[in-house]
């Protein structure tokens, strides 16, 4: 039915995407970050925002069912148009139904079978199916944080948990060949946007990519450089910063912001220390407001009392 054919391999850490469509030829880099950025990415992306314009999509599919006039077949392609800028991913959906719209003629046999209506109203909600899928394998296989179960144990119970909430590993289309002019590798003849996602993920399995929760974001983002790290690569605001930009900031208020505290905590102490010698104050109820104020301190240190709120108690205990 399709002229196209496409491969998706990996090669030192970078994802490519190379397809052909007839005289046509397309390849897609997708390497501005390390493996599995790609498929970290997807996991986040928020696919139900596009569910009105794929029913749109079908209801204009069903009305080229019904005239035979090509001009209702113009929105479905401007959907796929734009669809597959958001994602590397899909990519290969533009591709293939492209490839079905241009097939598609007022004297088509079977228009059904060529556009299948139900297929393209489902994508989103597929996708989303298949996100919560991969977090679930991200959070009983491939989470970091699990160091006392051993990894096969994991994927044992992975495979036993109810089928709906795993991703479905299918076969796939597989060579073995020499890419870039550089070294072997194996390439993935998709026959689906599905198997894209497939392989990627059985890639992580496979090389046990583990995955850790963003202390800024919540995210999952791979180990694969820095183990110890606890910030992911993503822009996180609107000046262009990332996580780990952001994360290192609110790290050193925070240490700043202690030193500050400590500061204050120590011209306080040093002040009731010389009250002793005084006899403004006694032993024990010095000892007994150092101990009371460590605590108001260690409360302020995560958060729990401003620091106007522990300057006032040091000074009214």
């Amino acid at each position: 039915m399709s002229d196209f054919q496409c491969k998706f391999y990996l090669l030192d850490g970078a994802e490519t995407l190379e397809c052909k469509d007839g005289n046509a030829e397309y390849v897609a880099k997708i390497a501005d970050r390390p493996f599995p950025d790609s498929l970290l990415s997807f996991v986040y992306y928020d696919v139900n925002q596009w569910e009105p314009r794929f029913h749109e999509a079908e209801r204009s599919l069903m009305a080229f069912y019904q005239t035979r006039d090509t001009t209702c077949l113009k929105p479905v392609q401007k959907l796929l148009d734009d669809f597959k800028d958001e994602h590397p991913y899909f990519f290969y959906l533009w591709l293939d139904w492209s490839n079905r719209l241009k097939q598609a003629t007022p004297d088509c046999k079977n228009p059904t079978k060529l556009l299948p209506h139900k297929e393209l109203a489902h994508v989103p909600s597929n996708l989303a199916t298949m996100q919560q899928q991969i977090l679930r394998l991200f959070q009983t296989v491939l989470d970091a944080s699990i160091t006392d179960v051993d990894f096969s144990i994991r994927v044992q119970a992975y495979e036993q948990a109810p089928s709906l909430q795993k991703f479905d590993f299918q076969p796939m289309k597989i060579s073995f060949e020499f890419v870039g002019e550089k070294q072997f590798a194996e390439i993935l003849y998709p026959e689906s946007m599905y198997d894209l996602i497939d392989f990627s993920l059985r890639k992580c399995v496979q090389e046990k990519i583990m995955m850790r929760t963003c202390k800024n974001c919540g995210k999952y983002f791979a180990l694969t450089v820095h183990g110890s790290t606890e910030y992911c690569s993503r822009v996180f605001d609107s000046r262009g910063r990332t996580c780990k930009e952001v994360g290192a900031m609110r790290q050193y208020a925070q240490v700043h912001a202690s030193d500050e505290l400590l500061k204050i905590y120590r011209r306080e102490y040093k002040r009731r220390f010389a009250w002793i010698r005084a006899g403004k104050i006694s032993q024990e109820a010095f000892a007994a407001w150092s101990k009371e104020a460590q605590k108001e301190k260690e409360k302020c240190d995560k958060g729990e009392i401003s620091r106007e709120d522990f300057i006032w108690k040091l000074k009214h205990p």
